[in-house]
């Protein structure tokens, strides 16, 4: 069943294109301009400090890239997925600090639920990247993606997990929205590339915020932010495998421009993005079946019902954060997650609300080259044109 026509999906992959070729991506590490720019494929504008990278490049990239099949997380998988500084305690309602006894707690319902097909850590602990590992694998056989990792420890010990059970992808973060590379995320995700781990590259653009307001345009940066980090990874290794991990959100105007992933819209863009991925056949992990209620209950279930089943109906390859997590991935509830993998299972794809996806916008282009990598969506006319219009549901 097709939400949108191929036409509509290549379009947004020949913009993302557009967008590395002639808008260019802020870069100020010397190294990884070096990295590109020895190719012949790509040069460095010293006036805006934009490092433009030729389609050809993009694409001798994505031919290097193991196939979605090759990827051991099997299709129509719901996961963890993300990272919340706070545990939503379900006795007081108040929000506490994580601890390792709620991380085993929460790779203990993975591992026993079937409809959990793959953990993240769920929770943030600060400062112990060897031991949350340690402590996931020792409660979790399924297949894990690992954040966090940036000492020299920490990338041996993905390593030797990567080397002795397999299944494992470290995530990393290393565009700040919209198309400026974190330096200081680069050295760990370059040597994890070198030392040959599996990586998952994560990127959040929010329409209205740091993205254009319309669909395609949304679609259209998120996919050009991944592919930036996809190619370097298979200039530095190629044929390592790496996990498309971009998250389309959308920015609440009405709610102070508040991430809001309860929306049907999130979901529906977060699909149409695993959908441009399969047609490039890039294993890749989105964000969908989560929820804007601050805690569990009527909201939180509506909202994930929704998501379960609009992906049940159309298919993808994995969604994140389709469990635990409560408003803005601020704190996670270990009752939702045993509730909603229960309600997972339950929801079928007949459930799925109807929908019409927004037609493709020939705007968002223009509006990414304007705002580029200084945004000012906010006050863009594409924004304030589009506002009322777009991202209702």
């Amino acid at each position: 069943m097709e939400l949108v026509s191929n036409e509509y999906l290549d379009a947004i992959h020949r913009d993302a294109l557009r967008v590395l070729e002639e808008v260019g991506v802020h870069c100020k590490s010397v190294e990884v301009r070096k990295i590109f720019e020895d190719t012949g494929l790509a040069a460095y504008d010293e006036g805006t400090g934009h490092l433009h990278i030729l389609s050809p490049l993009v694409e001798q990239a994505l031919a290097s890239v193991p196939s979605r099949d090759k990827y051991w997380v099997p299709l129509n998988s719901f996961g963890v997925g993300g990272t919340a500084p706070f545990v939503y305690d379900d006795q007081t309602g108040e929000l506490v600090m994580p601890t390792f006894a709620h991380l085993i707690n929460i790779a203990k319902v993975v591992e026993e639920s079937d409809a959990v097909h793959f953990m993240h850590r769920g929770v943030l602990i600060k400062n112990h990247e060897v031991q949350v590992m340690e402590t996931i694998t020792e409660h979790c056989r399924k297949p894990l993606y690992i954040s966090g990792v940036e000492t020299e420890r920490g990338i041996a010990k993905a390593k030797e997990i990567h080397n002795r059970r397999g299944k494992l992808t470290l995530q990393f973060a290393i565009m700040n929205s919209p198309l400026n590379v974190i330096e200081s995320m680069l050295p760990a995700f370059i040597e994890s590339v070198r030392q040959g781990i599996p990586i998952s590259l994560s990127t959040m653009p929010m329409a209205g915020l740091s993205a254009p307001y319309s669909m395609s345009g949304l679609l259209t940066l998120t996919h050009a932010e991944s592919l930036f980090g996809i190619v370097l990874a298979q200039l530095i290794n190629p044929g390592l495998t790496v996990v498309h991990a971009g998250l389309p959100s959308v920015a609440n105007i009405q709610k102070n421009y508040a991430v809001d992933l309860g929306l049907i819209s999130h979901n529906v863009a977060n699909l149409l993005l695993d959908k441009v991925n399969e047609r490039l056949d890039l294993p890749s992990i989105h964000s969908a079946c989560t929820t804007s209620a601050d805690r569990p209950g009527e909201k939180a279930e509506h909202d994930a019902v929704m998501g379960y089943a609009l992906m049940k109906k159309y298919g993808f390859h994995q969604m994140r954060h389709a469990f635990g997590f409560l408003k803005e991935l601020v704190s996670f509830s270990i009752a939702k997650l045993e509730r909603h993998a229960a309600l997972c299972a339950a929801t079928g794809p007949e459930q799925a609300p109807a929908i019409t996806v927004d037609p493709y916008d020939p705007e968002g282009f223009q509006t990414i080259m304007r705002n580029s990598s200084t945004p000012n969506f906010m006050k863009d006319d594409h924004t304030l044109k589009n506002t009322g219009r777009v991202f209702l549901s």
